[in-house]
């Protein structure tokens, strides 16, 4: 039997299998693990995915206005189809006449193969020509960025329609809640003036007649006043009488207001029919007034709330100055009563004075409080108690006197040995004295006048050398008491130190 023939490779393969096992011991060779396979990932495209990509639905998001938009001003479409095709010259006049005041004014020309934008602004820097060639494509998404951008500023928007009698336009006048009447003086343009307006009487039938805008007259190359007034009068007798239509007069246009005009957008894509076929300004206009009905709804609720918080807020207020007023005027009354028709005031502001008093002693065991109670008692009519008292010397007391200066009442203990807390207690007064006063308002105490301190001392101590500086100050007044009996009384006699 022939043995079998082995390649080299076999060979090679024994003796490197050899030389392993000598080398690692007979140990267990290693394994290789190969790598895990992945999941097979689809890359094409689910539904969602493609309608997001290739901008499904782009339409519904060019027609809704942003979450952001401002709100839009108050839109008037401008009735003037009878000026011999001079409508919007003559509605420029009108925006110029509204901007004359600082009023931003936008004006929306709108028809089958025109759309163009216009603002006028008093403080603008550059006026436009106007002669900017019109854009030769309708992009319905740059024509609602130029409208949303401009209602951040535009107070007011003017709508002219060159073709009355187009569907779409009619249905754009339905839409509108105001419109302006624009007509000239002369006889014939106030008959056609009259006829337009009658012609567009049917937009609305015999049941929603109520439901016709507001509608107003701006006359145009009037010589003065008085022929602006006997013509608005005509046409506003005329239209209530047999329209059933009441026309409001407005101030007739004047030429010459110094207002600048910007030329923003004109799209007229008069080469391209499917683009007139389509005719997105239609809906973008009839949206951006939809916009503007809810901005003026949302502005005159706001102006109800305001008016009837602000309605509350006086009503309150009224409520709070009767109390307070009814309140001061009791409190005068009572401090009328108790200064009236008193004697010059017992505390002087002098350190020497000839007159002495006699201060009759209810209890003649009386200590330091009962003689302060008994000087109050007998100056009432020139001194008004005060509830507070100083917390370091509470046998003083306080009180106002008639020129609305707060005094503090304080009788030294014989020796002077309280001294000291009396001066702290006049410290205390010179520092609170604004808080005492809003805290007893009714006392009206005069913050610019500082403290006055009446002192009583013993007259055995009336020649300490304690008292030497007291008697310098200018707000310290010193006297001296001594008890006096007659006849079972007990009197206190007060003498100037």
């Amino acid at each position: 039997m022939s043995e079998p023939n082995h390649s080299l490779s076999e060979i090679s393969h024994l003796f490197l299998s050899a030389v392993r096992d000598r080398t690692t011991g007979g140990s267990s060779r290693p394994v290789r693990t190969p790598p895990t396979r992945q999941p097979a990932v689809s890359i094409d495209l689910t539904p969602e995915e493609y309608a997001e990509v290739f901008g499904a639905g782009e339409d519904q998001e060019v027609s809704s206005a942003p979450a952001h938009a401002a709100s839009v001003g108050k839109i008037t479409a401008i009735i003037g189809g009878h000026l011999n095709g001079k409508q919007f010259e003559r509605a420029k006049d009108y925006a110029r006449q509204l901007a004359s005041d600082g009023t931003r004014v936008g004006l929306i020309e709108l028809d089958t193969s025109d759309f163009r934008v216009m603002c006028f602004d008093r403080f603008g820097d550059v006026a436009d020509d106007g002669a900017a060639a019109p854009v030769e494509t309708f992009d319905p998404r740059q024509m609602n960025e130029v409208l949303d951008e401009l209602s951040w500023d535009v107070q007011r928007w003017l709508l002219v329609l060159p073709q009355a009698r187009v569907p779409e336009a009619r249905q754009i006048l339905r839409l509108a809640t105001h419109w302006t009447l624009l007509s000239t003086c002369d006889h014939d343009g106030v008959i056609a003036c009259y006829r337009t307006l009658k012609g567009l009487i049917d937009l609305w039938p015999a049941e929603k007649s109520d439901s016709k805008p507001r509608l107003s007259l701006a006359l145009l190359d009037a010589a003065d006043e008085e022929q602006a007034d006997r013509v608005s009068a005509k046409l506003v007798s005329v239209c209530q009488q047999f329209l059933n239509w009441p026309l409001e007069a407005e101030s007739h246009v004047a030429a010459g207001a110094d207002v600048r005009e910007h030329l923003v957008m004109s799209c007229r894509p008069i080469h391209d029919k499917g683009q007139l076929a389509t005719a997105p300004q239609w809906g973008i206009v009839a949206e951006f007034i939809e916009r503007s009905k809810r901005s003026q709804d949302q502005d005159a609720s706001v102006r109800e709330r305001v008016a009837d918080v602000e309605e509350a807020i006086a009503k309150t207020q009224a409520a709070a100055d009767a109390v307070t007023a009814e309140v001061l005027q009791s409190d005068v009354r009572q401090v009328n009563m108790s200064v009236e028709n008193a004697p010059a005031p017992v505390i002087e502001t002098q350190k020497q004075s000839s007159d002495d008093d006699v201060i009759d002693l209810p209890a003649p065991e009386s200590g330091e409080s009962g003689i302060v109670e008994a000087i109050l008692k007998h100056c009432s009519g020139e001194l008004v108690e005060c509830p507070i008292a100083p917390p370091m010397c509470p046998r003083a007391k306080l009180a106002v006197s008639r020129d609305r200066r707060i005094v503090m009442l304080a009788v030294s203990r014989e020796g002077l040995a309280d001294l000291h807390a009396i001066g702290q207690a006049y410290q205390w007064l010179q520092q609170n004295q604004n808080l005492i006063g809003m805290a007893v308002p009714q006392l009206s105490i005069d913050p610019q006048q500082p403290p006055h301190l009446s002192l009583l001392v013993n007259q055995s101590d009336s020649t300490a050398q304690t008292l030497q500086p007291m008697l310098e100050g200018a707000n310290v007044t010193v006297k001296t008491y001594r008890k006096l009996r007659w006849g079972g009384k007990t009197g206190l006699l007060l003498e100037a130190a």
